[in-house]
């Protein structure tokens, strides 16, 4: 009778073990799962070749090649103004008059003197052959004569300065002036420009500045003309290197010729100075830390995706433009590199590529393909 009641109890026994060893085995295998890391979301891109246009960009407000600011040499006072600000004038003609009346005065007195002098020497010219005055005497008559004709052309000169010019060909862009003002000699009366011939100054950082070149083109575009290209061209270079700045003064020749552009308008510079043809190329957002990015020879780091895991790869790059470095060692075209994500990466981590990168990447390399 004992063992009839053993055996049930066995079975019993045996469930409760089988259930508790599925029970352990499960909750090793969920052990084992919560251990492995969790993949990092990252975005990633294609490394593509394609060409590289190196650029420098500034700005610079234009100035006129040709300004000056014309003075009173004579003083009086203004008797007629003849232009006005905005008039284009020729070279000499005139811009407004002074009063000349004491100078015109003084030139008669002269001419009339100088006169007189003139026929003194030519009657002591014969009157020395003849030995009837010295030779001395004769002499003097001959040196107070070209004394006042000096005078006389001085006079003439201040008569002739009354009638203030212009210096050259070009447009008033202010006047100093009024009508019945007494002027000083020097004093400003107008200021004139050119503007056929317009230059923008840059100060280029000597590093870019030895790629550039006299007569490179440039392209310029002007605030006050949105979506207007004007061209250029690199007109001087300056021989040596600002020790303050360690920056190269560019002259910028630009092409007024339409006449839309004027002195003091604002301009945004840019001079394509190297070509790459067929470069690999990496978004710069895959970089990792600051570089210098004017000039090769840079080590830097990226990571790149392989079989689901990053793996940090060390790469020389070059130039940088547009967004995109050129890569001279490291990596080649086709590698994956992660663009977002990358603080949280260590070498051989896993790594969760997001779709909607994977798509971007996609169609990025479509277009190019």
């Amino acid at each position: 009778m004992r063992s009839n009641y053993l055996i049930p109890s066995i079975f019993a026994l045996a469930i409760v073990a089988a259930l508790s060893g599925c029970g352990q085995g499960n909750a090793a295998a969920k052990a084992d799962k919560d251990d492995e890391p969790a993949a990092i979301p990252v975005e990633v891109a294609a490394v593509e070749r394609g060409d590289l246009v190196i650029h420098y960009a500034g700005t610079a407000p234009l100035e006129a090649a040709h300004a000056a600011t014309v003075v009173a040499e004579v003083p009086g006072t203004v008797l007629k103004i003849d232009v006005e600000e905005g008039d284009r004038v020729a070279a000499g003609q005139v811009l407004a008059h002074v009063d000349a009346d004491r100078g015109r005065l003084e030139l008669r007195q002269n001419e009339t003197d100088l006169q007189r002098l003139k026929n003194e020497v030519a009657r002591n010219e014969s009157l020395v052959d003849r030995h009837v005055i010295s030779a001395t005497a004769f002499d003097q008559s001959r040196a107070d004569f070209l004394s006042r004709q000096a005078d006389t052309n001085l006079a003439r000169q201040h008569v002739r300065k009354s009638e203030l010019r212009a210096p050259f060909a070009g447009i008033v862009t202010r006047r100093w002036i009024k009508s019945g003002q007494w002027l000083e000699a020097n004093a400003k009366v107008f200021d004139i420009a050119d503007f056929t011939d317009l230059q923008a100054h840059l100060a280029v950082p000597e590093r870019d500045a030895s790629a550039l070149k006299v007569g490179q083109p440039v392209n310029m575009l002007a605030d006050a003309w949105p979506g207007k290209n004007f061209s250029g061209k690199i007109e001087r270079i300056a021989p040596v290197v600002d020790r303050a700045s360690g920056t190269v003064a560019v002259t910028i020749a630009v092409d007024n010729s339409s006449g839309m552009l004027r002195p003091g308008l604002f301009s945004r510079l840019d001079i394509a100075y190297e070509h790459f043809a067929d470069a690999t190329l990496l978004p710069k957002s895959a970089v990792l830390g600051a570089r210098d990015a004017t000039k090769a020879s840079n080590k830097s780091t990226v990571f790149v995706i392989e079989d689901g895991k990053a793996r940090r790869v060390d790469v020389e790059l070059g130039y940088e433009s547009a967004g995109r470095v050129q890569v001279l060692s490291g990596i080649a075209a086709g590698a994956m590199v992660v663009t977002a994500g990358q603080s949280g990466l260590s070498d051989g981590a896993t790594v969760n590529v997001l779709k909607n990168a994977l798509t971007e990447v996609a169609g990025v390399n479509d277009s190019h393909g």
